[in-house]
């Protein structure tokens, strides 16, 4: 399963988390998770940002299931069996 992303190049106008592509030479690349403080890239030790995404952008393009199960117990409320209850004129 592949994900397109929306990549943004250069630098990102927000400070924060973000999802990035990382070049390191001509024929590697990796992905991580950095931080831009509106000037650099904190953590980034090594190779060239190229691309970003927004973390909030990354987390859209996900479906990603809760962890915990999501199923609510209900219980229909019992109705009285004589109908003449249900509705009363103004």
């Amino acid at each position: 399963m592949a994900i397109e992303l929306s990549w943004h190049k250069g630098n990102p106008s927000e400070e924060g988390l973000h999802f990035v592509a990382v070049k390191h030479g001509e024929a590697a690349g990796t992905y991580d998770f950095l931080n831009w403080n509106g000037e650099v890239w904190e953590g980034l030790d090594f190779g060239n940002v190229i691309a970003f995404v927004r973390l909030q952008d990354f987390k859209n393009s996900l479906d990603i299931e809760w962890p915990e199960s999501s199923e609510i117990a209900h219980k229909p409320k019992e109705l009285p069996s004589d109908d003449s209850e249900l509705w009363s004129e103004g």
